[in-house]
């Protein structure tokens, strides 16, 4: 299906227009900084920088609470890639089984985006604090 983005709550989450109908589309395999935490709002600005306002293809494999999980794509480009490629993302690996991994490295190889952070917290611990795998590794994500 597609639609138009019309804004982004944060990262990787959009509100889309299709068909006349405004959906809340969760970008599937990949988790940006929340919007309050640090580069959150950096992260939501480089999302909507690529989309807002253009036609998306979305190519959805499920939902996540009120959200609907796609591949995104503009223009034959896919921006959950390109999010992670850019360094505003973590490649979630319980959901992409990896997918977005190599960007991942060339991000954190490169320091850009969330990678400049030497005490980067990720999405995950900033959401779970006291989960056991955190209080190890702030930058750990599932």
């Amino acid at each position: 299906m597609s639609g138009v983005v019309e804004r982004c709550h944060d990262g990787d989450t959009c509100h889309v227009m299709v068909a006349g109908k405004r959906i809340k589309v969760r970008f599937a395999g990949i988790d940006t900084p929340e919007i309050k935490q640090k580069d959150g709002i950096r992260a939501r600005n480089f999302t909507e920088f690529l989309i807002k306002g253009k036609t998306v293809d979305l190519d959805c494999d499920g939902t996540s609470f009120d959200r609907i999980t796609c591949t995104v794509y503009q223009a034959g480009v896919n921006i959950n890639a390109e999010i992670v490629r850019k360094g505003w993302a973590f490649d979630s690996k319980r959901y992409s089984k990896g997918k977005y991994a190599s960007s991942e490295q060339e991000a954190k190889a490169g320091k850009i985006g969330i990678w400049k952070d030497d005490q980067l917290s990720s999405p995950f611990c900033f959401r779970s604090p006291k989960a056991k795998q955190c209080l190890r590794d702030k930058a750990y994500m599932p």
